[in-house]
């Protein structure tokens, strides 16, 4: 199956982009982010805390 092709970052990663909500917020995050209301590391921070994400260093 395809549980089988995919790892578990894999799977992950495809769960959050068919995830309208996951899009929705990324979206509206990288809009503030943007216009100077919000500093990207809070902003990403917070983004990753609220979906459970966690990246290796160097990732980005």
């Amino acid at each position: 199956g395809l549980s089988g092709a995919l790892g578990r970052a894999d799977l992950a990663a495809e769960f959050l982009r068919r995830n309208h909500t996951y899009r929705a917020e990324h979206a509206q995050m990288q809009q503030s982010i943007a216009s100077g209301a919000v500093a990207r590391n809070t902003a990403e921070a917070a983004f990753a805390r609220r979906w459970g994400l966690s990246f290796r260093d160097g990732a980005g």
